[in-house]
């Protein structure tokens, strides 16, 4: 597994992190962040790479978190080239969506810590298997062709990027690399709980590999969905230049003969990025059903006097498309 994952920091995206200063990584003291981190500091070793920050997150949610931060920090302390940064969540508790709010309040806090620290990276220890499970589960929330490709092993996160190395190395390899090398980890407990759907899912995999639905096979799908929603995306970002006529803070507009000469596909992609532009949606937009529905209208010519939808307001004056943002009282 070093070898592989040391190939892996020479290809794609991670080749030209080696130069840089220093590089983050969100560890919570389980096996996959504990392995990651411990990988990191090796390939930083062997390559004279960046100093490796790892951060670690008490939300507050449970007694027994500010031990593990500890104990993060004493394992990885001790590793050349590593430093640990202890986290706290001061804020307000929730009951409901626990994991979700858990998960924006863990990227809130080490985002942060990255720009005091002047890191641009940060590294997540993503697996084969998570990748399997998100495809499933965004199946099953009947995502479109992004949706389905999973994660990316690079997402621009605000100012941050985010890097996921470990997206071909499943559990089982991760395991047996802990194992091999008398790595300590914890077992998060939230593991064996069935309240979270994700962890329900993950519980029906015996049941979908004896159909062929293996990890390995959802990730090499999900890899190959990647590389044709980034053609729609170069595609959609030549459209969305030829097709703009006006952009300002309230104001898009967009040629209609231009914009309607391309595929229904690139068109709702145009809107979307739209929207996006004009509201703080960020990575994720309105419900794609209901984006169709007004992408059918325009295409049909029956968009009408005008259409909200996003917080934007969409309306054709003559040869233009024209988005305004929705002013609310």
């Amino acid at each position: 597994m070093i070898k592989r994952f040391l190939d892996t920091m020479e290809k794609g995206p991670f080749a030209p992190l080696v130069h840089e200063r220093g590089i983050a990584i969100g560890v919570s003291g389980g096996p996959d962040s504990m392995a990651l981190a411990h990988l990191l500091s090796r390939w930083s070793q062997v390559k004279k790479g960046p100093h490796i920050h790892v951060m670690s997150v008490d939300h507050g949610l449970r007694p027994e978190a500010a031990a593990e931060v500890a104990f993060v920090g004493e394992i990885v302390s001790a590793w050349p080239g590593v430093t640990h940064h202890a986290l706290h969540w001061d804020g307000e508790k929730t009951v409901q969506k626990i994991q979700e709010t858990a998960r924006l309040m863990r990227y809130q806090l080490m985002e942060r810590c990255c720009g005091g620290l002047g890191v641009k990276y940060l590294f997540l220890a993503h697996h084969q298997d998570d990748q399997a499970e998100t495809v499933l589960f965004r199946l099953a929330k009947g995502s479109g062709l992004d949706g389905l490709a999973g994660m990316r092993r690079e997402q621009l996160r605000g100012k941050i990027m985010l890097m996921r190395p470990f997206l071909d190395f499943s559990k089982d390899e991760i395991l047996s690399y802990c194992a091999s090398e008398n790595l300590p980890y914890i077992d998060d407990p939230s593991n064996r709980k069935e309240m979270f759907a994700r962890v329900r899912l993950r519980a029906s995999r015996e049941v979908l590999e004896k159909e062929g639905l293996s990890a390995k096979r959802l990730s090499i799908t999900a890899r190959r969905l990647e590389r044709a929603a980034q053609a729609l995306e170069d595609m959609t970002e030549k459209c969305y230049a030829e097709s703009l006529s006006i952009k300002n803070t309230n104001r898009i507009a967009f040629n209609v003969s231009v914009l309607l000469s391309q595929s229904e596909e690139i068109v709702l992609r145009v809107l979307m990025r739209g929207i996006r532009a004009l509201t703080d949606y960020g990575e994720h937009g309105p419900r794609m059903e209901r984006l169709e529905a007004l992408c059918d209208a325009l295409m049909q010519g029956r968009l009408g006097k005008a259409r909200t939808l996003g917080g934007v307001i969409f309306r054709v004056s003559e040869n233009e498309l024209i988005l305004e943002r929705e002013h609310r009282k």
